[in-house]
């Protein structure tokens, strides 16, 4: 049996990784030789067992063992779940010298690992993972835990594993999209930290399936020997291993948002790591050119970058619960070159600002591959017709993404473009840098970026909650559009391409269900040239379509000009 082995190297808390073929031998050889007498706890999912059911029993010949099958799904990553992993542990009679083992993907992993961290204040625990993402990410480092309907693995503790035992064996039986949501951990590891990997997927392309045998170890491997020598110098998430969150802010609100088991969490992670990377470009951290690679890389992958379904309002929201939160700003790492990151703390205020402009540029770059919606059905927010996020005493305002940004689509030979200027974030201060080689830093604050202003609330008598500022009136398209309200900004360092309107561009927002947004469009268009036959040919080809949302815009609009408010 040939396999190899990778220390983690934690004091006290060391655990070997072992890699291999069928190394099911090796796993219970292991067992016997560690925990003699004690008992032995599988925990799984029903997914895992209805393959490897009659397998287990087998590689446990000879040693007193029980089996839990959980049901299978991000969905269930609960404390219900935890709660029924305690009484399958108390009924089981385990110990302080009982283990548990968790075998399956990383909801598994993480709810076995944080019941065993729990149990009896603490037992140990040992990591099977049965799909590329646990094996390249959850199953290594410590982190255990489960979701509330606040957040994404709010609660949670750092229990490290005795053993893991990654078998590329495993593989084989997942199908495309699981094996798909495993290498979106894989791209993260090889551009924040492994410049040999990042070149060896480029190259691979979208023939990244044809991995097979000792390139799929290499891989793994790769991918867990980053992972692992950041965990070796920030255990506890104190600075560096804060660059293992790459694609994760945003990925976890995506995930959330849409619910959970709407998206793989590979599936969020990759659209996290392309809206990030477009953000690290508007704040002067990462090169175009590095974020063209990115995002044609995970195309080329098969990842959808964007879930229409879910609304901006909703992801902003969602950050702002992110636990990676420091008072009202993020710790974020951008990544600055294949192989190195920048953490930088920002503002939630102006992660939330550019969230419109990150997905007018995410659907850019879709349509141009012809790639824009998920796997998956669409579906509307509760309420369409709101675009305020309110954050404990602080309220927001999500523009439409027409209005606040640049997004390129192809200029038709009409007379109705409307041209506008969109603004940039400054370029933030100089931040703490990760080498590709690490090296034993000390935990420093990141600094602050430059932030920009937040409107004024209007002033009140009483302490009554923060009232949205009236909005300035729209100035006349021949204008450049009213930025915010604040010290004058530097001059942007980023240039930006001017927007247009376009029969072209409200087909694009019909598509994705924001009829409201397109019906603006064309009427702009029509106020600036009334003649146009392909607006009025729009307009009355969709005569029928959504007649209650029309009439109500109509009605906003009456009253929008009445009381000299502006609806953008």
């Amino acid at each position: 049996m040939n396999h190899e082995t990778m220390t983690v190297v934690l004091g006290d808390r060391s655990y070997d990784i072992f890699f291999g073929r069928e190394i099911y031998s090796l796993f219970q050889e292991w067992i016997c030789r560690f925990y003699p007498g004690g008992t032995v706890h599988v925990v799984t999912d029903r997914n895992v067992a209805s393959i490897y059911g009659d397998d287990i029993p087998r590689w446990l010949a000879g040693i007193p063992h029980d089996v839990l099958a959980l049901p299978p799904g991000e969905e269930h990553k609960n404390l219900d779940t935890v709660r029924e992993i305690y009484g399958f542990l108390a009924r089981g009679d385990a110990g302080r010298d009982s283990l548990v083992v968790a075998f399956g993907g990383g909801v598994v992993g993480d709810l076995a690992g944080f019941a065993a961290a729990t149990f009896l204040r603490g037992i140990s625990c040992i990591q099977v993972p049965t799909t590329l993402l646990s094996q390249v990410d959850s199953s290594v480092g410590g982190k255990t835990g489960f979701n509330l309907p606040e957040g994404k693995n709010l609660v949670g503790a750092f229990h490290q594993p005795r053993a893991v035992f990654i078998d590329d064996a495993f593989l084989r039986t997942l199908d495309d999209r699981n094996l798909r949501a495993g290498m979106a951990e894989v791209v993260k590891c090889a551009i924040a930290g492994d410049p040999a990997l990042w070149d060896r997927l480029l190259t691979a392309g979208a023939k990244w399936k044809a991995f097979e045998g000792d390139e799929w170890r290499w891989i793994v491997r790769s991918a867990v020997a980053f992972k692992a020598s950041v965990v070796e110098r920030d255990e506890r998430e104190t600075s560096l291993r804060r660059i293992l969150n790459l694609g994760h802010t945003i990925g976890h609100a995506m995930e959330k948002s849409g619910g959970y088991g709407r998206l793989l969490h590979g599936e969020a992670v990759a659209m996290g790591l392309a809206w990030e990377a477009i953000l690290g470009m508007k704040l002067g951290v990462t090169g175009g050119d590095l974020v063209d690679d990115l995002v044609s890389l995970l195309i080329d992958m098969g990842f959808p970058l964007d879930d229409p379904g879910v609304a901006l309002t909703s992801i902003a929201a969602t950050i702002g619960m992110d636990k990676k939160r420091m008072v009202s700003d993020v710790d974020l790492p951008l990544v600055a070159a294949p192989g190195r990151c920048e953490l930088r703390r920002i503002p939630l205020a102006e992660i939330r600002r550019a969230l419109p402009g990150i997905r007018a540029e995410i659907r850019e770059r879709s349509i141009a591959r012809d790639l824009n919606l998920p796997a998956v059905d669409a579906f509307r927010e509760e309420s369409p017709v709101t675009n305020l996020v309110r954050v404990g005493n602080e309220v927001y305002e999500i523009r439409p993404v027409e209005e606040k940004v640049a997004l390129a689509v192809p200029v038709e030979t009409e007379q109705d473009i409307v041209e506008e200027q969109a603004t940039a974030a400054e370029p933030a201060p100089a931040p703490l840098e990760i080498p590709a080689v690490l090296a034993e830093l000390e935990p420093t604050p990141p600094e602050t970026p430059i932030m920009l202003a937040e409107p004024e609330p209007e002033p009140s008598p009483s302490d009554t909650p923060i009232a949205l500022a009236e909005p300035e009136p729209v100035p006349p398209p021949s204008e450049p559009p009213a930025v915010l309200a604040g010290p004058e900004p530097a001059p942007p360092d980023i240039p930006v391409a001017p927007a247009v309107r376009t029969v072209t561009l409200a087909d694009l927002y019909w598509s994705q269900g924001e009829h409201s947004t397109a019906r603006r469009i064309v009427g702009e268009i029509l106020r600036n040239n009334p003649a146009n036959l392909r607006a009025k040919a729009w307009l009355e080809a969709r005569a029928g379509d959504d007649f209650v949302e029309a009439e109500l815009l109509g009605f906003l609009e009456t009253m929008a000009k009445e009381y000299g408010y502006d609806l953008s």
